[in-house]
């Protein structure tokens, strides 16, 4: 199948790279700042579900322009990393297991040995590095975390039309490996034309396995519990974006997950008026007002 072109171009072209760890081959790829911009820090990124690379071409070629390396990689069960009969299939110790290795692989790397990261993360990947912040093995390597529509609750609206929500403990029991499309509005992903076309010609169909969804359901319901969210760190700064518009993700439940974050967190939440589920992908009024908060979060930290 014809590679569909990226409806961007970037002002350069990031590092590919392919990582085999704990039996897989991960696609990394990395977006370096150029040496006449001033390196201000670096952002590890965690993508949605059944997202990959190219879907950021925009978004990380605009934060090295402010100064920021980005590391990306295709989670197991993901793009490059886990085509065909592979997608979807991986679970919540994998999901942990790999971002702990990514980290500190970046970590060890670092040239200045006194540099922490910031942890991005959208939908998914957004209930992963929030949690991470939580229980993540190497938050002290972490100084930052920014999200964008992170899976904590379903809209209603998505909800009936993943029926593995209610089902998916008993199915995870009995097939794990059992794979559901989602069935996901593209409408609901973003407003922005170019990258709603780009998305559908794609021939990406939103599948998943029943392990994966239960475990990223589950690990969303974990952020609306008291006694977890007590534990987020307060040495990570945060930053959390979500749309008013999101009928993927549910607003509400990140409105009470900001509520249960201890006192002590330096937390900010800003509900993005009109925006729909892809923040990093909405359409021109909306993404750069995005960009330049996420931008201002960390350059501020």
């Amino acid at each position: 199948m014809a590679v569909v072109p990226v409806p961007y171009t970037p002002s350069h072209e990031p590092v590919e790279e392919f990582v085999e760890f704990n039996g897989a081959k991960f696609r990394t790829v990395s977006w370096n700042v150029p040496e006449t911009i001033t390196r201000k820090g670096k952002v590890i990124f965690v993508h949605g579900f059944a997202e990959s690379a190219p879907l950021y071409t925009e978004f990380f070629d605009n934060l090295n322009k402010a100064g920021y390396d980005v590391f990306f990689f295709d989670q197991r069960g993901a793009g490059e990393t886990s085509p065909d009969k592979l997608e979807g299939k991986t679970d919540e110790f994998h999901t942990f297991n790999d971002l702990d290795f990514f980290i500190k692989r970046n970590y060890d790397a670092r040239e200045d040995k006194t540099e922490k990261f910031f942890l991005g993360g959208h939908s998914m990947g957004g209930g992963i590095v929030l949690n991470y912040g939580i229980r993540g093995k190497y938050r002290d390597y972490i100084k930052g975390i920014f999200t964008s529509g992170p899976l904590i609750k379903l809209h209603p609206d998505t909800q009936p039309n993943v029926i593995v929500r209610t089902l998916s403990p008993v199915i995870n029991a009995l097939v794990p490996g059992l794979k559901i499309d989602s069935k996901l509005n593209y409408d609901y992903i973003t407003s922005n034309e170019k990258w709603k076309k780009y998305i559908i010609d794609s021939n990406k169909k939103l599948i998943g396995t029943v392990r994966q969804f239960n475990d990223m359901f589950a690990r969303g319901d974990d952020l609306n519990k008291k006694e977890i969210v007590a534990k987020f760190s307060p040495n990570i700064a945060l930053l959390v974006l979500h749309g008013t518009g999101d009928h993927i993700n549910w607003i509400k439940g990140t409105e009470d997950f900001i509520a249960l974050l201890p006192e002590n967190v330096d937390k900010q939440f800003y509900p993005i008026e009109d925006a729909r589920h892809s923040l990093f992908i909405e359409r021109e009024g909306l993404v750069e007002d995005i960009r330049e908060k996420v931008i201002a979060f960390l350059d501020k930290h």
